[in-house]
């Protein structure tokens, strides 16, 4: 069910879509930050099928499972936007210890064909400094939904020095954040995916000392089944409260970068059933990649996910994708027998 909300939000982002894809963005965000979002209708929460409710460690309970993926907001501009959009919760960043400019133009490429982006942004951040007194200024608060930042390091900081940028991330924003995502796992930054070892998750682990209880490490989809296990295995070993599975597919064709949106579907699925036949559900997922669709967030859940964050879906279908994702799951759910969006959690495997 439309409502004007979702009728005009759709039309504004058709509208954006004429544009380059990194201006469009820009401008979206621009008019996010300035509340142009709230002189839209209302968006209205229609009644759906079954419940919804799930529960992340660290987070608490979440009155659905779809949030907001990092990458979008990257520095913390407009937060509050995500939250009027129905996320229930939101991840800002990848934010760096130090501002820097990321890849040179052009980096952002939609692909309407087949629902995707292709992107080599490398990190545009202005750093943890100015993100973390913009966070303060907004003084977000435990009422509003759980705020999460995404920590990277610096693209001149070398494999043996960079957890010190990670654990540079991982203070900033300790107090803040509800959680914290340690990326070790995006296409775009010379070496980052080299850091996805058993080894470097153990040094992470110590070096984070009592902040690992707040961080989830985010991986790529692109390892082979043994070495995707290993780091699974890792990370779960070392007490860390979760994983992100999974950041953008690798590509060079045709363009060279990162791959988000419908052709990430499958891969990402493919790692999530890894994921769970080393951890049986153990180790909380939250999933990533590819979902557009109410029925697409179902195979996230049915695959072990116990919650689902959204970044693509909002280029192609509007700011409200939420509500309209959440109405589609919820009828999904219904027709395959649920009573609960948690019912689901893991049910392909029985």
């Amino acid at each position: 069910m439309t409502d004007n909300f979702d009728r005009l939000g759709r039309f504004l982002t058709a509208v954006l879509r004429i544009l380059p894809a990194e201006l469009s963005h820009d401008i979206g965000l621009l008019a996010m930050e300035h509340g142009f979002l709230k002189l839209l209708p209302p968006p209205k929460n229609q009644a759906v099928a079954v419940p919804l409710q799930v529960t992340i460690p660290g987070l608490g309970r979440l009155r659905h499972p779809i949030g907001l993926a990092a990458g979008f907001d990257k520095d913390a501009r407009c937060p509050d936007a995500f939250e009027y959009m129905g996320m229930s919760f939101i991840e800002l960043g990848t934010v760096t210890p130090r501002p820097q400019a990321g890849n040179p133009k052009p980096r952002l490429f939609r692909y309407p064909e087949t629902r995707s982006i292709i992107n080599r942004m490398g990190f545009n951040s202005q750093g943890a400094e100015a993100v973390l007194r913009r966070l303060q200024e907004q003084k977000w608060t435990p009422t509003q939904v759980p705020l999460g930042v995404n920590v990277g390091k610096n693209k001149n900081t070398s494999a043996e020095q960079a957890i010190n940028d990670f654990i540079t991330g991982i203070e900033a924003f300790a107090t803040v954040a509800s959680w914290l995502t340690v990326n070790i796992s995006s296409p775009n930054t010379p070496g980052l995916r080299s850091l996805a070892t058993p080894e470097f998750v153990r040094d992470l682990a110590y070096s984070a000392g009592g902040h690992r209880k707040k961080c989830w490490i985010k991986v790529d989809p692109d390892m082979d089944r043994k070495t995707f296990q290993l780091l699974i295995e890792a990370i779960g070993s070392h007490e860390f409260p979760g994983v992100i599975i999974a950041n953008t597919h690798r590509v060079e064709w045709p363009e060279t970068g990162g791959q988000s949106g419908h052709p990430l579907l499958s891969p990402s699925n493919t790692c999530l059933e890894w994921a769970w036949d080393v951890t049986k559900g153990s180790l909380p997922v939250i999933a990533t990649g590819g979902v557009l669709s109410g029925v697409d967030a179902f195979h996230k859940l049915a695959r072990g996910a116990i919650a689902i964050q959204i970044y693509t879906a909002l280029i192609y279908r509007g700011p409200g994708a939420v509500f309209r994702i959440c109405e589609e799951l919820a009828q999904e759910l219904k027709l395959r027998g649920f009573g609960s969006a948690e019912e689901a959690i893991g049910s392909c495997y029985s």
